[in-house]
């Protein structure tokens, strides 16, 4: 059972404890239908006899460990499940940040954004359906085992007619959790449509044809989710219809079939009529918890396979000691016959960058240019380990790298990407004093705009350009051997375009830091150590720069 693999994973599930108090909650329930038979038969003799109370008391005595049972129950099991559901938010969050970019980008952020947030919700709403089904079938146990006590063939006729409504749904299950399948692939895909309307709003705005196509794909794929929708609530609600005719053919059988196979007493058919009655609340609660159990199980086989996904290309290896080994200096960084090709659908031209040979060392600047789709930004993924290279190799003052000290690597880049992400806390920034941050946001003119407290920007809500400088801000606190700049000055006022070039850039490089930084702007190529050209994915020119600032 995915779900119960899925909790029990993290978590030991006392399945004793829930077995008991599911089985006392059934037959104390079970228990009011025989107390309330017995007294409706005998009331006048226990009036006679004066025994009200005690009934009264027994009564009321079972309803009480009914309700106690029941909400420990519900209690335990929402405990449990939101217990579990940590530990698969935690883990998944874990398996994102251990996998490989690449895998990443072929996954999709659509797909891990609606796994971690509504399916996993989806998981979470089902905890109480469930102590309410299992509470439900042992009502249904306790109460068939009294109608057999007092009737055989009332319980074999009920027996069938249960068994024959729960063959309808099994025979439609397939087709429900096919469609169910399709309603979440394309709720991927309606996220990942609302995500290019918002994030790329301004382009949308600038053309009609784009708005209208991308307003037209999205109600597409709106209605293939209506569709699949709608589909499978419309199976749940057949299923649900027959199952409740089969019901009231059960009931109706206790009082037209078995006094004709059954030689019962007239109190006995009101017995166990009443009984069948009695189970309309627990069968209903069954039949119209099959969904919700069913979008559940659902949802567990996608947070699964999404899991599976992502493990699929990790390495295998532990992680958690390559983490905490940094590397903090290099004196050299070598690409070797280095090649990373992108993965490409079936009749496109493939891209890719390479083989392509190397070398960064300590305490330079480096300017890298070349015209869009040339491999810069890949080139730059190859050298700092985002890009697991597919030929060639990594090499760090004469080591070849490989899979396990790649973490480490990694730790000597800082970077502001083209398409960077400006976290509003700093993130792993501990051992700065808020005098070095205030000095750096006043040398970056951003004082009067932004505070910093408590490790965290009292704002992001700015500019593009004025974002990058806060981006900027918090690679300058990371304070890494080697700092990557993707067009950092590309959306800068001329003014501090110049103060990043003649003033920041030599600043990093005083303090001994290395820098790379993709760049078109020709008017400070002479501030470079070394200016690559790539065209193509190849470096088709690479010129050391002297000091007096003429290119050799």
């Amino acid at each position: 059972m995915v779900l119960y693999d899925l909790i029990s994973r993290n978590i030991k599930v006392k399945r004793r404890t829930f077995a008991i108090l599911g089985c006392i909650s059934g037959l104390a329930n079970a228990l009011v239908l025989a107390l309330i038979n017995n007294v409706a038969e005998n009331i006048s003799d226990i009036h006679k006899e004066n025994n009200i109370l005690y009934y009264l008391v027994l009564f009321s005595l079972t309803i009480a460990i009914y309700g106690f049972t029941q909400q420990r129950l519900m209690t335990k099991a929402a405990r449990m499940v939101e217990k579990a559901i940590d530990g698969l938010r935690v883990e998944l969050f874990e398996c994102v940040r251990h996998t490989e970019l690449s895998t990443l980008e072929k996954i999709g952020k659509e797909k891990i954004f609606n796994t971690l947030s509504k399916e996993l919700q989806t998981i979470s709403q089902s905890a109480q359906l469930f102590v309410i089904i299992g509470q439900s079938i042992s009502l249904v146990f306790f109460t068939s085992l009294y109608i057999a006590y007092h009737s055989v063939t009332a319980f074999v006729v009920l027996t069938a007619l249960i068994l024959l409504g729960g063959s309808i749904h099994r025979l439609r299950a397939d087709e429900i959790q096919k469609n169910m399948q399709l309603s979440f692939e394309s709720e991927n895909k309606l996220i990942q449509r609302l995500s290019d309307l918002l994030e790329g709003f301004k382009e949308v705005k600038l053309s009609v044809p784009r708005a209208q196509e991308l307003e037209h794909e999205f109600a597409m794929d709106s209605a293939r989710a209506k569709r699949s929708k709608t589909t499978t609530q419309t199976l749940f609600a057949t299923d649900f219809v027959l199952s409740q005719i089969t019901f009231f053919a059960a009931t109706g059988a206790m009082v037209f079939v078995v006094p004709v196979f059954s030689n019962v007493y007239t109190d006995v058919v009101i017995k166990v009529t009443t009984a069948s009655l009695f189970l309309i609340g627990p069968i209903t609660s069954i039949v119209g918890g099959i969904p919700i159990f069913t979008a559940a199980t659902e949802a567990g086989q996608n947070v699964l396979a999404l899991e599976k996904e992502l493990k699929r290309e990790q390495a295998q290896y532990s992680r958690e000691n390559d983490e905490q080994a940094q590397i903090s200096s290099f004196n050299e960084i070598r690409l070797a016959g280095a090649y990373y090709q992108h993965n490409r659908t079936p009749g496109d031209r493939p891209f890719f960058v390479g083989p392509v040979d190397f070398e960064l060392k300590r305490g330079q600047i480096t300017f890298i240019t070349g015209g869009n789709g040339s491999g810069k930004t890949t080139f730059i993924r190859m050298l700092t380990g985002l890009y697991e290279l597919q030929a060639g190799q990594l090499i760090l003052d004469g080591q070849p790298l490989n899979e396990r000290s790649l973490t480490a690597y990694r730790s000597l880049f800082t970077a502001v990407f083209a398409d960077f992400h400006l976290f509003k806390q700093l993130y792993g920034i501990h051992n700065t004093s808020q005098q070095e941050i205030d000095e750096w946001l006043t040398f970056l003119e951003m004082n009067t705009k932004v505070a910093v407290v408590d490790g965290e920007f009292s704002t992001i809500d700015l500019s593009s350009g004025q974002r990058k400088r806060l981006a900027l801000l918090s690679t300058i606190l990371e304070n890494r051997p080697v700092y990557i700049f993707d067009e950092w000055a590309a959306d800068q006022d001329p003014i501090f375009r110049r103060k990043f070039y003649e003033q920041v850039l030599p600043r990093l490089k005083a303090r001994g830091n290395t820098v790379i930084a993709i760049t078109h702007d020709d008017a400070y190529f002479h501030l470079a150590d070394v200016h690559l050209k790539m065209v193509e994915g190849q470096i088709m020119a690479h010129q050391e720069v002297e000091t007096d600032g003429v290119l050799s």
